[in-house]
């Protein structure tokens, strides 16, 4: 399988996302917050990638965090404006509701995104890419199992969701790095063969 660059307004990745057209009856991405809208990612810098099959969609997301609390104006609020924005980058949606293995969608969704951001971007951001996970939300009783197959690392809960960190773009390239745990390192060698 292949993946292709879409957009959040695609309606073959609004379906994935949605479970409407071809997967009706799927149900919403337990992370839509308003099925049926005409987008998935919200603001910010944006890579959304749909398998050519049209039963995977993949979005990363660039954006800024909320304002630290008692900070700026926005909602009514009154104050001084957040001096220090922190950034998020995430992998803020995976669904697969074909019969391809997961943690290789995700493996070569990565790839796809790091290349893709580079080339619309100009660079990668500073921050790691991550994703979080409600395990409440899923089937399986090992959250974030094609996630930790894939390479991702550093599992922390922090308000009841599961944060992981992707590989980083050096390790994908086949260059060791000081930053993924040996684990990740080696999931991501065996994930080749």
């Amino acid at each position: 399988m292949t993946w292709l660059v879409s957009s959040s307004s695609d309606r073959a990745a609004l379906d994935v996302v949605d479970g409407a057209g071809l997967y009706a009856g799927a149900g919403p991405h337990y992370s839509r917050r308003t099925p049926g809208s005409k987008t998935f990612t919200g603001v910010g810098k944006e890579i959304v990638l749909i398998s050519d099959d049209c039963s995977a969609v993949w979005a990363v997301v660039y954006q800024r965090t909320p304002s630290a609390r008692g900070t700026g104006g926005s909602r009514g609020r009154t104050g001084v404006a957040d001096a220090a924005p922190r950034y998020v980058w995430r992998n803020m949606l995976f669904r697969n509701l074909g019969t391809s293995l997961s943690s290789g969608l995700i493996r070569e969704a990565l790839v796809v995104t790091y290349r893709e951001w580079v080339r619309k971007y100009g660079k990668l951001p500073l921050e790691t890419l991550r994703t979080e996970i409600d395990p409440k939300a899923i089937r399986g009783s090992n959250p974030g199992c094609c996630y930790k197959k894939a390479g991702f690392h550093s599992g922390r809960m922090v308000r009841r969701k599961l944060y992981l960190d992707a590989p980083c773009p050096t390790l994908i390239a086949g260059v060791e790095c000081g930053c993924c745990p040996k684990s990740a390192a080696a999931e991501w060698v065996r994930g080749q063969g």
